[in-house]
């Protein structure tokens, strides 16, 4: 089944997805799709680069190159603004790339838009970006069998839907999204440009947006500026980064109505599961029975591992599942009665003194703390201990005394925390910086 088969399920004249600027519907982009195959012959030893801006021509595009094309790379707007750029598109080595203005020049292709169009049965392989908050982004390939794992093909369940997307839709958490809502004939309102959270709260709820999926970061945002009190939302989603107890039982109460999950997914390793009893982290009983078709298990360096069901995960031509066919996920667990914790990533622990410290554990920490609105922990070099550990914190206009503010702090943490993960310097900022994937910027 590929991508331009979904729209076949869906009736026709039926609106699909909404930007700031105009709406799509079925039979425009059925026309669109079709459009853009018709400017490309099947290759199976095609490598497109498919950087458009538009996000509307750039998923138009995906879909008219499934079972078309054979590797296409799709690489997210962030990106190319990037110092890792040059280096990842030298990796891919395209054959050509599409962007928004240069038409497709290479050989074996029509410049006129007449080539020849075969059957599509390829097996184009999605080559996605890691987000590379700790380290050098990975490029790693997915079938389209392996996208759509998890999707769910009830069109007529999918007409109650209206999903608003925050993330870049060619990033592994924003493309399920779109995934999603095409299998299920639901609504998408795009939001992902528009330039502040406060913006993409009042164009979602115009649009009557009762769907979202977000990093926790993004919906401690959303929360805390109030602008969504009384609106009511069907279904939320969290993911890319621990969800917490805090975030958790804030949203509860913030939209009753709702279901909650919060997913464990990676662009290496796929989706591996969700969570939905409102509760942080995950069942005991996931590690020794899996779920999702998943096998779970804990690496020797206490990360979590995971083997995805019918899929191969490989970067760059190599497979990075180990012998048994486990790869690991760099996401540091800890299991606390039956439950299992998500810690943070191993590759962005601070070494004090030889004493590793979990930037996520501190914060969640500094989180409890009323008065506080974000807080990221990073590492400062130190000639006498290697790292220190310090705070950035943002809290509300509520605190008029920093100083004591910042005692109770450090205060907080030493109750709470190992005297050598208690931060040794404490600023306060205006605001925490998050990424392009929505997660909290560490650099």
């Amino acid at each position: 089944m590929t991508l331009r088969d979904f729209l076949t399920l869906l009736e026709l004249g039926r609106e699909l997805w909404t930007f700031p600027e105009f709406t799509v519907n079925t039979q425009s982009l059925i026309k669109s799709v079709e459009l853009c195959r018709k400017t490309v012959q099947s290759d199976a030893d095609s490598r497109i680069a498919l950087e458009v801006s538009d996000t509307a021509t750039a998923l138009t595009w995906m879909m008219a190159l499934d079972g078309v094309a054979g590797k296409v790379f799709l690489v997210p707007e962030s990106l190319r603004a990037s110092d890792d750029y040059i280096e990842l598109t030298k990796q891919f080595n395209a054959s050509f790339t599409i962007t928004d203005t240069a038409a497709i020049k290479v050989e074996g292709y029509s410049e006129t838009g007449k080539g020849k169009i075969n059957d599509a049965n390829i097996d184009t392989q999605w080559v996605l970006a890691t987000s590379g908050t700790t380290g050098t982004p990975k490029l790693i390939e997915h079938s389209t069998k392996s996208l759509i794992k998890t999707c769910k093909f009830d069109t007529q369940r999918g007409k109650d839907f209206r999903w608003g997307l925050v993330y870049d839709p060619f990033r592994f958490a924003g493309l399920q999204v779109v995934l999603q809502a095409l299998a299920s004939g639901s609504h998408l309102v795009f939001v992902n440009k528009l330039a502040t959270v406060s913006e993409q709260i009042q164009f979602m709820c115009s649009k009557a947006v009762n769907a979202l999926s977000a990093t926790p970061t993004y919906w401690r945002k959303l929360l805390m500026t109030g602008e969504m009190k009384g609106y009511s939302l069907k279904q939320i989603t969290l993911g890319g980064e621990p969800a917490d107890k805090t975030v958790l039982n804030a949203l509860r109460t913030a939209f009753p109505g709702a279901r909650i999950a919060h997913i464990y997914a990676s662009t290496e390793a796929g989706v591996g599961f969700s969570v939905t009893d409102g509760q942080a982290g995950f069942p005991q009983t996931f590690l020794q029975h899996g779920v999702g078709g998943n096998c779970l298990a804990v690496g020797a360096q206490g990360t979590l591992l995971i083997k995805p069901e019918n899929h191969v995960p490989t970067s760059g031509g190599s497979v990075l599942v180990d012998s048994q066919g486990y790869i690991d996920t760099g996401d540091l667990i800890e299991l606390c009665a039956d439950r299992v914790y998500f810690l943070g990533r191993d590759s962005g622990a601070i070494n004090v003194g030889g004493n590793k410290v979990i930037p996520e554990e501190v914060e969640a920490v500094i989180r409890e703390i009323e008065g506080v609105v974000e807080v990221v922990v990073k590492p400062k070099r130190s000639g006498v201990m290697g790292q220190l550990v310090t705070a950035e914190v943002q809290i509300t206009k509520l605190v008029t005394d920093t100083k004591v503010f910042r005692k109770s702090i450090i205060s907080h943490c030493r109750e709470k925390l190992d005297k050598f993960k208690v931060p040794a310097l404490i600023r306060f900022v205006e605001e925490i910086d998050y990424n392009p994937t929505g997660k909290i910027s560490r650099l």
